[in-house]
């Protein structure tokens, strides 16, 4: 079965909604590290990051940030493919 890395990005105390990536491949911590410097810019978020904790269960991580005073949270899920869709005829 195919398998589809879903990384969400969601930081505490803004009103934009969680931001959310579909990948084949699992983002190294340096890759989703890169990502959340570039969120803090875009949002604004003045501080440095801290990288605080790391959780794991059945397949699926937690990294816990700090930015300033804005805590991040990335969950990177392991999902199957159960079902395809084929194309529609034109």
């Amino acid at each position: 079965m195919e398998t589809v890395i879903l990384v969400t990005f969601k930081i505490t105390g803004l009103a934009s909604p969680p931001i959310q990536v579909a990948s084949v491949h699992e983002p190294s911590r340096s890759h989703i590290h890169e990502k959340i410097e570039e969120l803090a810019r875009e949002q604004r978020l003045y501080g440095e990051i801290h990288f605080k904790k790391l959780l794991q269960e059945k397949g699926h991580k937690m990294y816990i940030y700090q930015i300033g005073d804005h805590k991040c949270m990335v969950l990177v899920e392991k999902l199957e493919k159960v079902i395809g869709f084929d194309k529609q005829p034109e």
